[in-house]
């Protein structure tokens, strides 16, 4: 199995990647992991992949050019793409297992 993750905070996920059950499934060759940061897709010099949000109102928001890039950048034509979202259905061990029976 293989899992892409895209995230803006790479350097966080390989210390927990690299222990327990996760580790010992990438050392048997079972889990690949990887990692793909949406900064690597961006065109300007801050490598910046929020904005403010066009509405106005407070906070930022993610662009969407990086994210469907880095997307694009790891996506095969038998991939699943998961996106998580606050207004989504809760990710738990029973839809992991939905999941991996699709495979």
């Amino acid at each position: 199995m293989r899992i892409d993750l895209i995230t803006i905070f790479p350097e966080f996920f390989v210390g927990p990647f690299d222990c327990g059950p996760t580790r010992i499934a990438r050392e048997k060759g079972v889990l690949e992991i990887g990692i793909v940061n949406p900064r690597d897709f961006t065109t300007d010099l801050h490598r910046t992949v929020d904005d403010y949000p066009f509405g106005g109102g407070a906070g930022m928001v993610m662009k969407p050019e990086p994210i469907f890039l880095a997307v694009e950048s790891i996506r095969k034509p038998e991939s699943r793409v998961i996106l998580l979202s606050p207004q989504g259905e809760r990710f738990d061990q029973q839809m992991a297992h939905r999941f991996c029976s699709l495979s």
